[in-house]
This record gives structure tokens, sequence and C-alpha cells, in this order.
């Protein structure tokens, strides 16, 4: 039922479902930055002189990350169409170009439900929380496993990447490839730890380098 469900949905037009895909992250996003970083949560970490203006600051940066989020949603889903079909061509897998950006778009789902979590995990969960509570929090991430004490803020956030979220998405999207294609599952899952999850590792390496 689960397979035929997602099949239908495959056979949407392609704008239909980057729309389901940008608004489950918009709203996400906007769920995130309005209601959990609410004026009452800056103001507990404001040192400021004038809290109005700052927080029509942030408002305004909002605005513009909501403005960006298409973009955002299309750009990533190029860099990861272009790692996976390069995977594709060195495997010599034939896949529809126009299919293999649908399943992206679906699974780009998975990595924006870090913001519905977090938003319900602060909101509904926790109920009372600082602003460090929320700059602290990874839900589905390595790092509740870990000792932070003497990691730097950058090299968290990287190691944060390490979550369910990004695995959700490897594994949905392999199910989706090998479902359409000639590939199995495990050489799907394969393809995808060594595109889109080398694709990860040398981003965030890189980042720690140029960051520090």
């Amino acid at each position: 039922m689960q397979q035929n469900f997602v099949s239908d949905l495959l056979k949407k037009p392609m704008w239909m479902l980057f729309l389901v895909s940008w608004l489950f992250y918009l709203i996400g996003l906007f769920l995130f930055s309005q209601l959990v970083w609410d004026a009452n949560t800056y103001m507990l970490d404001f040192k400021g002189t004038d809290f109005d203006e700052f927080l029509s600051g942030v408002r305004r940066i909002d605005m513009l990350r909501y403005a960006l989020s298409p973009v955002w949603i299309i750009g990533m889903s190029a860099v990861i169409w272009a790692l996976i079909r390069m995977g594709l061509f060195i495997t010599g897998i034939v896949f529809d170009a126009s299919l293999l950006f649908k399943i992206i778009f679906l699974g780009l789902i998975c990595i924006s439900l870090s913001f519905w979590v977090k938003s319900i995990g602060l909101i509904v969960v926790k109920g009372n929380y600082s602003p460090d509570d929320i700059k602290n929090f990874y839900p589905g991430s390595i790092i509740p496993f870990i000792d932070t004490t003497n990691i730097s803020e950058i090299r968290i956030k990287s190691l944060a990447q390490i979550d369910l979220y990004n695995l959700g998405f490897i594994i949905f999207t392999s199910w989706l490839i090998a479902v359409n294609s000639s590939l199995n599952y495990f050489k799907s899952i394969l393809l995808l730890l060594f595109t889109y999850g080398l694709g990860q590792v040398i981003l965030r390496f890189l980042m720690l380098i140029i960051v520090g």
C-alpha cells in the first residue's frame, strides 16, 4: 500500500512535488523561527538597549529566509541530483532525470522534518526553555550521545548532521531508486552513501577548515 501511494505521488507533475516539499520546509521553518524563537525567548538573551529594533531586524532576516526558501529547496535538490546522477553514470544505470528530481523533492521532506521535531519538542514537550536550550537541542542526532564539553560550536553543528533525518533521506531515496531501476536496494544504499553521504562529509570537512 505504501509503495502504491508513493508511486502515485511520483506520477504527479514535478511542480506539484516541489510545492509539497517547499511548503513542508517553509511551515517547519516558520514554526521554529516564529514560535520557538518568539519575542520572550529573544528577550532572555538580549543585552542591548533597543529590543524592538533588534527584534525587527531579526524578523526582517526571517522574512528573507522565507522568501529564499524555494531557492533553497531547488538548489539543494539540484546539487543532490547532480551527485546522484554522477553516481548513476559511473555505475552505468539509466534513470529518468525528471523522476530523480521528484524522488529528491519527496526525500527532502525527511530532512525538513528536523524543524518540526525541534518545534514540537520545545513548545509542546519541554514548554519552558532558554536560548541556550534551543541552541543545544539536536533531537534525532548523534549529539545527545557524545560529550561535547570541549568541542567548538561549529564542530557540534557539523556532527549534528549525523542524524535520523539525513539517514531517513538516504533510506527513502535509495528505496525509490531501487524500485524504479535495475539496482537492488543494497546497491542503491551504497550509491547514496558514496554520493550524497560523501558530499555531506566533504562539505562539513571544508566548513571546519574554513571556519575553524
